[in-house]
């Protein structure tokens, strides 16, 4: 957005401190204190010889001021520029209308490739609000690679494959019911699963049988087998609904189960590393001198663990994707294990052992699959709409204009979800409440929905058409200068975002960005005004409505345009 004035900038500095204009430009930033400039640049960034302070001085002092940058003045180790009101206005509203939905997009991702691995769902449970989490950071962090160039590849790895579908198979055998599968798969198969698990706390047993039977499936028992396929599509077909119901869609959705011959290589690379330790019949890696402990690879009959598939699995992918950087979205829970996977790695010697990247989160507190407390994220879904129906049909003359309010209602309660949850930096863990999930009050999801619809409603009923021309010199108050100034912000925001990939730098900013329209709304008129200030306010609300709007698809979200 500020390619021209930077450019600008360097030039002339380049000139007085004979420095490339490159590095200057790198060195000019949008400050954090609107207050003190539209830009600044930062002299320590320079590593020049010298007081920082003093050369400060000297630069604003012998910087020639033009019709564009109108004042040059040092703040300690900073030099403040000012831009002139109209210029700066002018450039920022027509670059948003210009660029659309891709505003603040770059092309600094060209020709490389990454695939971005999360939601990944343990086939037979229940897709609980645990899940919740990855599949919408993942989600995030797909499209924040995508608005920076990279071709970017969704994968969904589902848990399809292990002693558990053992310990659910006997479960079923003794808990299951062939009419309650038919008529609620997904339900049923998690009351089974919660009822051995039970039944195993007092019959140890039970896990013995359940390592057996897993044995049977990894060896072909074509009767184990199919149940456990018909598990696994049922599983799968479920899902599908959530996604959809999530609007999130994956480009590849694969399962351990389909790991193939890239375990058998994984073993032998180990094997050729010398890293193999024997352990009472089974294979262990030791990490303990690079403090990561141990790490069972196989166990003593000759089942493969999570690390051998995943090991696989990356040899797999990269011979299929060729992918410049893969990020796995797991949660924090499994930090050690992906440092032992990561560095399992490197000592493997793998050529692409440095593509690899871990996004950790937080965890939801007061939920656990094995316990039976787990709360469905249908049911959340179904509570959060159902509340948000009742707030739209409080207003009956509004109500009457929404053309799908199941649907409407049923994106407000998914807003208030997912802004609740990225509200807050990603690694720190919420406990659940429905309490908290439902107050749709302050700073909420559709608090920053409203604001869009808002704006949608008055361009419809405007007397004026958006005009890339208009008059902007006639937005002199504060309240529009705060609304410009944030809007010109957002490719920063978008580039913070992408290098720590945290959703909350864009949920904070569109909280942010709405109070100011809000705030705005009552003063800053657009209805019953002379043609030229109406056509100027427009042009600058409108741009506000086309950031939420790039806001909330950024974070998986649908703008609405009526509520």
């Amino acid at each position: 957005m500020y390619e021209n004035f930077k450019s600008e900038i360097a030039t002339q500095i380049s000139a007085l401190l004979g420095v490339s204009a490159d590095i200057i430009e790198l060195a000019i930033e949008v400050p954090k204190v609107a207050t003190l400039g539209d830009l600044a640049l930062t002299l320590s960034r320079l590593r020049l010889k010298g007081n920082p302070v003093q050369l400060a001085q000297k630069l604003a002092s012998e910087f020639q001021l033009s019709a564009t940058i109108t004042a040059a003045t040092a703040a300690g180790p900073y030099v403040n520029f000012r831009i002139d009101r109209t210029t700066l206005t002018r450039s920022v509203l027509q670059a948003v209308h210009t660029a659309g939905s891709q505003y603040g997009w770059t092309s600094e991702g060209a020709g490389k490739r990454v695939i971005v691995e999360f939601s990944s769902p343990n086939i037979a449970k229940p897709f609980h609000v645990g899940h919740l989490r990855s599949t919408i950071i993942g989600n995030f962090i797909h499209k924040l690679y995508k608005a920076n160039g990279w071709e970017a590849i969704s994968m969904n790895y589902l848990g399809d494959w292990g002693k558990q579908y053992g310990l659910l198979a006997i479960g079923f055998e003794r808990f299951g019911s062939e009419e309650q599968l038919v008529a609620d798969p997904i339900k049923h198969l998690y009351d089974v699963y919660v009822k051995i698990n039970k039944a195993a706390e007092e019959d140890p047993t039970i896990h013995d049988a359940a390592r057996t039977y897993f044995k049977k499936m990894k060896d072909g028992d074509e009767e184990v087998l199919g149940l456990w396929k018909r598990f696994r599509s049922l599983s799968i077909e479920k899902y599908k609904d959530i996604y959809a119901h999530l609007g999130v869609h994956f480009d590849v959705c694969s399962g351990e189960s389909q790991v193939g011959e890239g375990m058998e290589r994984a073993m032998k690379m180990l094997e050729d590393a010398n890293m193999l330790v024997e352990d009472k019949g089974a294979k262990l890696i030791d990490l303990t001198k690079y403090k990561l402990g141990k790490a069972m690879v196989q166990k003593t009959d000759g089942t493969t663990l999570y690390l051998t598939r995943d090991i696989g699995a990356a040899i797999e992918r990269y011979e299929t994707y060729n992918f410049d950087k893969i990020i796995y979205v797991i949660g924090s829970e499994q930090d050690n294990y992906m440092r032992q996977f990561f560095k399992t790695l490197e000592l493997i010697k793998l050529p692409y052992a440095d593509h690899f990247q871990h996004v950790n989160f937080g965890l939801v507190q007061g939920m656990s699959t094995r316990k039976g407390t787990a709360v469905f994220l249908e049911d959340m879904l179904t509570d959060s709409k159902e509340k948000m129906h009742d707030v739209m049909r409080a207003n009956e003359d509004k109500y009457k204009g929404v053309i799908d309010p199941e649907h409407t209602a049923a994106v407000l309660g998914m807003s208030a979800i997912v802004i609740q949850d990225f509200s807050a930096k990603r690694i720190k863990n919420y406990e659940f409440d429905w309490g908290h999930i439902l107050n749709f009050e302050g700073d909420t999801g559709p608090y920053v929905q409203y604001q869009h619809t808002r704006i949608c409603s008055l361009e419809r009923k405007a007397h004026v058409s958006i005009n890339l021309d208009a008059d902007v010199s006639l937005l002199t108050e504060d309240a529009t200068r705060e609304i410009v100034t944030m809007i010109s912000q957002y490719p920063d925001v978008l580039a913070l975002s992408f290098r720590t990939l945290e959703p909350c730098n864009i949920v904070q900013y569109l909280l942010k960005l709405s109070r100011a329209v809000s705030s705005a709304w009552q003063t800053i008129k657009v209805l019953n005004q002379p043609k030229e200030l109406a056509e100027a306010r427009l042009l600058m609300y409108a741009s506000a409505r086309i950031i939420i709007s790039n806001g909330l698809t950024l974070l998986g979200l649908e703008p609405i345009e009526r509520m």
